[in-house]
């Protein structure tokens, strides 16, 4: 299904570029047009009202995903230039002072998903390693301990917002 979805061409066609009538299709044309069919109500199904407004007339499930990736990812300049402002939030991100462990995490989460979904990863040790540097002044003793206590590297960034949660509860 997914070929049918990334690569189209689910309908045959002559050598003029026209429609075969059905009745002329062999069986892989028909197990595609089925693949396709099947496609289409599956994006249907998940897709918003608005969403499947904007999509409900197309034939070609490929066609219906083009336009949402378009409309949601942008074209490939649109995607370089969110690319590079999510770089810039990554490297800027600082915890605010009287912003909660959990909050900071999910503000952090996001533009990590957002980065990972254009393409951009970093390790867990990067994500640890900003997380710590990012914190206020009155953490830097916990961020000092944590750093000499721990073995940063083998430290998954979910121990270490549970090792934070812990030192917040004593603020």
């Amino acid at each position: 299904m997914r070929d049918v979805v990334e690569q189209g061409n689910y309908i045959p066609l002559d050598q003029a570029g026209n429609e075969k009538p059905r009745a002329q299709w062999t069986e892989e044309p028909k197990q595609r047009f089925m693949l396709n069919s099947k496609a289409c109500n599956v994006l249907m199904c998940a897709l918003s009202e608005e969403e499947y407004n904007q999509v409900h007339s197309f034939r070609s499930a490929k066609k219906m995903w083009d336009t949402l990736a378009l409309t949601y990812e942008g074209s490939l300049e649109v995607k370089h230039n969110k690319l590079s402002l999510l770089a810039r939030k990554y490297e800027l991100f600082e915890m605010e002072e009287s912003e909660s462990i959990q909050t900071m995490f999910g503000r952090f989460q996001t533009i990590v998903n957002e980065l990972s979904f254009l393409g951009r990863t970093y390790d867990n040790f990067d994500h640890i390693d900003k997380l710590l540097r990012s914190s206020p002044k009155k953490w830097r003793p916990q961020v000092t301990a944590l750093r000499t206590s721990q073995n940063l590297e083998k430290l998954s960034l979910e121990e270490l917002i549970g090792l934070l949660k812990v030192h917040e509860l004593e603020f």
